[in-house]
């Protein structure tokens, strides 16, 4: 591949990103305004658009969307959020609260630093 085609592509990808994370606020509005088929639709067309641009999902799609329902999680309003502590690692419970469903995420918990 040349040089050019290359950072086209990479501008192309940047693009999709940059558009999927705007969708992705819209569809945060909308579901605190209420309208969830209207915020279900944004995030669809974000997620089609990293699709066609083949790159990987942004943090935020990753981990505050709910992969049933497609509605954003909000804590408070469209998800519960719990922390479960363990000794070495911590688990961030999310629950959606329109379809159910719980996520969970693993966290490597910091070791407090010593003062000297």
């Amino acid at each position: 591949m040349s040089s050019s085609r290359l950072r086209s592509n990479r501008a192309l990808k940047d693009l999709a990103i940059q558009r999927a994370l705007l969708l992705y606020k819209l569809a945060a509005q909308a579901t605190k305004e209420g309208k969830y088929t209207l915020a279900r639709r944004y995030i669809e067309l974000g997620l089609k658009l990293i699709r066609k641009a083949n790159t990987c999902k942004p943090v935020v799609y990753r981990r505050w969307v709910c992969k049933e329902c497609l509605i954003p999680l909000i804590p408070g309003l469209t998800a519960t959020v719990r922390i479960r502590g363990n000794r070495k690692q911590v688990i961030i419970i999310k629950k959606c609260l329109l379809c159910g469903r719980v996520m969970r995420t693993p966290c490597i918990r910091e070791e407090p630093r010593k003062k000297e």
